[in-house]
């Protein structure tokens, strides 16, 4: 258990990493969903177990699903935007746009824009949740029990994020998350509430702009956090007896298969992913590679003559040596 963690989490950076740095929201679907998910189903199949038993996944769960989207909702006034109000003002100005993670929605194209918006809202709950709480915090569990489980696996998805400014409210997240797939005996509410974060926050970011939540008054964040814990308080005794799982996950043999069959129709997708995208957006991999070598300050990124340029370049409209110049000028 603990070297396959390790070796997903080596997996996910160097592979996931990659397929991010190439394009971003294809790399999104392609790390959460194939490397993230991928690799949680492959280690309980690889410690033969039946992957959907021992997450909780079989069968869907509606009425834990739509609770656990309830308390992804609550607790993101309640907890997270108050943490992560502390967190940038406590932290330097220069660290907190550092470590902005809005700066994934940059520099797309409409469709790229939805893609990425997917990715974080739907590709990222699945793939993140099933590794970490279906996999590393089950596994932990069966030899520590639930609590240490839960933290334990709390501060390594919080870390693996990269993100100083943002770890006490990855931390909560985590938290919370492990909570729900341990009282519900499913992934499903920690799937759902994962999601209801990631998709009201993304979309506050939208609405909001360059607005962070240091920004607000600080009697704002206060108000949230006494708010919401009223509300979080009264969604528990309501969920009190209602978000168990009819089939709570277990750990139900299965038959052994050789690694390579196992490994195979994985592969196989990532493989026809990586051709999928050089076929589609060539030039965008192009840009991206140039970008990395360029490296472009976020203010230069964002001058009106470089983004049309930029843009031109990925169309085929103007040459990558004409944008290569461009920034090099403005340096």
């Amino acid at each position: 258990m603990i070297g396959w963690t390790g070796f997903a989490l080596g997996a996910f950076m160097l592979a996931g990493g990659t397929a991010q740095f190439l394009q971003l929201a294809w790399g999104l679907w392609v790390s959460e969903l194939l490397v993230f998910a991928g690799l949680a189903v492959l280690g309980w199949q690889l410690l033969r177990f039946a992957p959907l038993r021992a997450m909780g996944l079989d069968p869907f769960a509606p009425r834990s699903f739509g609770l656990g989207l309830a308390f992804g909702l609550v607790n993101y006034v309640a907890w997270a935007v108050p943490l992560m109000a502390l967190a940038q003002a406590i932290f330097p100005r220069s660290m907190v746009e550092r470590f902005d993670s809005a700066q994934i929605f940059e520099r797309h194209s409409t469709i790229e824009l939805a893609l990425v918006l997917l990715g974080v809202s739907l590709a990222a709950p699945i793939g993140e949740e099933l590794f970490f709480r279906g996999f590393l915090q089950r596994g932990v569990q069966e030899h520590r029990g639930a609590p240490r489980a839960i933290v334990v696996t709390a501060i390594i998805f919080s870390a693996f994020h990269l993100d100083p400014v943002g770890f006490a409210a990855r931390f909560e997240l985590g938290v919370l998350f492990g909570l729900l797939a341990w009282r519900a005996g499913s992934l499903w509410p920690a799937i759902a509430a994962h999601a209801a974060n990631n998709a009201l926050s993304s979309g506050l970011f939208l609405a909001a702009g360059e607005t962070k939540e240091a920004d607000l008054v600080w009697w704002v964040p206060l108000t949230l956090f006494i708010v919401g814990n009223v509300a979080l308080l009264a969604l528990v005794r309501f969920a009190s007896g209602r978000l168990e799982s009819p089939r709570p996950m277990s750990l139900e043999p299965m038959a052994a298969a050789p690694p390579g069959r196992l490994f195979a129709p994985w592969l196989l997708a990532l493989a026809t992913a990586v051709a999928l995208l050089l076929a589609v957006d060539l030039r965008g991999v192009q840009l991206n590679v140039l970008d990395a070598q360029l490296r472009p300050s976020k203010e230069l990124r964002k001058q009106d003559a470089v983004k049309e340029l930029r843009a031109k370049a990925r169309r085929g409209d103007a040459s990558l040596e004409d944008y290569e110049a461009l920034v090099r000028s403005l340096k």
